[in-house]
């Protein structure tokens, strides 16, 4: 078994991948700042740390050495960069958990254009090694940060693979959903609007998405942390859906019919479902099978997953 620190494990996916550690005999550590409580209690060692400090974040983890580290909080370079020199060696492999934004050619900022990117994209169209990062840019403003949140992932993983000592997985994943603990609200933007009979709108002749359920996100992490996996691996379900097909698997669970509205523009409708997309925008995950992790088909967990947040509701 190994020893892995998670930094940030105490929200969303992030407890999911604490849990199937600890489940899986794993000797688990927790890196936070210690704002939220967490569930784990005795079964977890807790390290208070902010890890967008390097010099808090380096003397939190002086003494400390892991199999692996899994950075769950990384959102910019400024990030990557103090990982890196905090951990150095003491961290035998990292983790990051990354975005199937980075592919998103809208999100590109400044003088680097979007390179030629698939509908579904493959991990090579996107190469970090190839990319720049900028240290100097106000990461730390949430008015900065926010939206540019697909070009922080971009400059995190190019800087996080420039200045690694030890082997590096940057997990690309797509849009998680969970019924029980939904942290993005997305599920519940659903069975509210459905069960209230109220229209959801979609941008016309939307295009499909890749989706993946928090618990199958966390156990890709998890597998990563302890296998042989290195570079960019996409992490989503193999089948992507459309905005009429989410909408479809909930009505059913509620025993409701669903309006879906399609606008030519759309921006700025509160109504707009966030699986919404003007075309076909997800991800290839046949790099994830070849490595031995085969992801569940959406059409497989969605249905349950609308009846999960149907009791939940």
């Amino acid at each position: 078994m190994a020893d892995i620190c998670v930094i940030g494990g105490t929200r969303f996916f992030g407890k999911f991948l604490v849990d199937r550690l600890i489940h899986d005999g794993h000797d688990v550590t927790v890196l936070t700042r210690g704002r939220t409580p967490d569930p784990f209690g005795d079964a977890v060692r807790r390290i208070v740390a902010d890890a967008t400090d390097a010099d808090s974040l380096a003397a939190a983890v002086a003494s400390e050495r892991f199999d692996a580290v899994v950075h769950q909080m990384c959102y910019d370079p400024r990030a990557a960069a103090a990982a890196c020199e905090a951990f150095g060696e003491r961290a035998g492999k990292w983790v990051l958990t990354s975005s199937m934004e980075v592919y998103n050619a809208d999100t590109f900022r400044w003088e680097v254009p979007a390179p030629p990117m698939s509908a579904f994209a493959r991990e090579a169209e996107l190469d970090p090694a190839a990319y720049r990062y900028d240290l100097d840019l106000p990461w730390d403003d949430p008015e900065f940060a926010g939206p540019n949140y697909g070009e922080g992932k971009r400059q995190a993983e190019a800087a996080m693979l420039d200045r690694s000592v030890v082997p590096l997985a940057l997990a690309r994943i797509a849009h998680v959903l969970d019924a029980r603990d939904d942290f993005t609200g997305r599920v519940r933007f659903h069975v509210e609007r459905i069960r209230s009979g109220l229209p959801i709108t979609a941008h016309a002749s939307p295009g499909r998405t890749s989706l993946v359920p928090a618990a199958e996100a966390a156990a890709f992490l998890a597998w990563a942390a302890v296998n042989d996996v290195t570079g960019a691996v996409n992490a989503a379900a193999p089948d992507p859906v459309d905005v009429h097909a989410v909408c479809a698997a909930f009505a059913q669970a509620l025993g409701r019919e669903a309006t879906v509205v399609e606008r030519a523009d759309p921006s700025g409708d509160e109504a707009l479902s966030p699986y919404s997309c003007p075309a076909d925008f997800g991800m290839n995950v046949e790099a994830a099978a070849a490595l031995g992790f085969a992801f569940t088909p959406a059409a497989s967990w969605l249905p349950e997953m609308a009846r999960a947040a149907e009791k939940a509701a």
